[in-house]
């Protein structure tokens, strides 16, 4: 049994393409990789900030600073953890767990 020229091409071109898809799927997935488990990581230390004793309420500074993350990605993560920005002090952020709307008694910086 022979394959004709123009089905070999066929097959080369089908596998060339499945191949190149698989690698292009294969970096970006194992680039992201580290950035999925950094993240998960900072929840988990986000998570420990927000159900303290001590506090009910942290601000997003002393939160970024503490997971080594900017402002925004730091607003990501807690938005993911069901966290939320309090209403009378934006810089203030608590678990919704602990702070339900819409109570947002706390002090003013």
């Amino acid at each position: 049994m022979t394959v004709s020229a123009e089905i070999a091409v066929l097959i080369g071109a089908v596998v060339g393409a499945v191949a190149s898809l698989a690698t292009v799927f294969l970096t970006h997935w194992l680039a992201k990789r580290r950035e999925y488990r950094l993240d998960d990581k900072r929840k988990e230390r986000l998570i420990l900030l927000l159900r303290g004793d001590k506090y009910k309420w942290r601000n997003i500074e002393t939160l970024s600073s503490a997971v080594g993350a900017d402002i925004i990605k730091t607003k990501e993560l807690l938005i993911e953890i069901d966290a939320r920005q309090s209403l009378s002090n934006n810089s203030s952020w608590g678990l919704i767990s602990r702070n339900p709307y819409p109570e947002d008694i706390q002090p003013k910086d």
